[in-house]
């Protein structure tokens, strides 16, 4: 019975991940990673971002993501990503593969630390990308604090095409009542190994989180809303983003 709940509910992420896709707009498809694992959790995802406003009002991004946590510290997951723009037909633009380790806490500072490693294929003629990420998390009663350190490098001998790109993705929570959270979101460029700092795109504003364990259904399902407005060069694209995510977990 798991078995089928499982199957169905995965091929349901990938029926409604069609309708969306996967771009360069900060936070687009993104989500503010923690460094924790938890073992033996199987997660599936589906997360999707949208630019509402200008001259970039449409294009969307979604990620389908099965997680897996391996033991206490190692997680590994399978991504696929999904492109679509106003006028052009849906298309998986990305297949990657992704670890999660944790580190530890940092000695006399109450911060976590871990690290996120991904490599990406692009499949429309176009190279691979290897992206890795420190994952930064403190946590003082009901709030939480997390920062993702961002490093994405194309792997392709194209003429400007092979700068390392930087970036961030970071959040902040207050649990207001079990299982009901309210926070800031925030996603941004900082350039890259050539041109590092300027004015670069970010995207910042509220979100809700929450989670819900319907009877009959194993494990329990997270929701998360976010509404952001850009900041720096961002506002040349559009006038805002709104992120959805929802994910079903269970331990086996």
């Amino acid at each position: 019975m798991k078995r089928h709940l499982t199957a169905a509910m995965t091929a349901t992420v990938f029926a409604l991940a069609a309708g969306s896709a996967a771009f360069a707009a900060p936070g687009l498809g993104e989500r503010v990673y923690t460094p924790y694992v938890r073992n033996g959790v199987t997660e599936v995802e589906i997360r999707t971002g949208r630019l509402n406003g200008g001259p970039e009002a449409g294009d969307s991004a979604t990620v389908v993501e099965l997680e897996r946590g391996l033991n206490d510290r190692v997680s590994l997951a399978l991504l696929a990503e999904f492109e679509d723009e106003p006028g052009a037909d849906v298309r998986v633009d990305a297949v990657a593969i992704e670890s999660v380790v944790y580190l530890g806490q940092i000695p006399g500072a109450g911060i976590d630390v871990g690290v996120y490693l991904e490599y990406e294929q692009r499949l429309h003629a176009e190279s691979g990308v290897a992206e890795a990420k420190l994952l930064l998390a403190r946590q003082v009663g009901p709030f939480q604090g997390l920062v993702n350190l961002i490093a994405r490098q194309p792997l392709t001998d194209r003429d400007g095409e092979g700068d390392m790109r930087f970036g961030y993705a970071a959040q902040a929570t207050f649990e207001v009542r079990p299982h009901l959270t309210l926070g800031l979101q925030a996603f941004g460029d900082l350039g890259t190994n050539r041109d590092l700092g300027g004015a670069q795109a970010h995207y910042i504003g509220p979100m809700i989180g929450f989670e819900l364990h319907p009877s009959g259904l194993p494990g329990e399902l997270e929701f998360e809303a976010a509404f952001l407005l850009p900041a720096g060069t961002a506002r040349e694209d559009a006038d805002s983003q709104l992120r959805l995510m929802v994910e079903w977990e269970h331990r086996f």
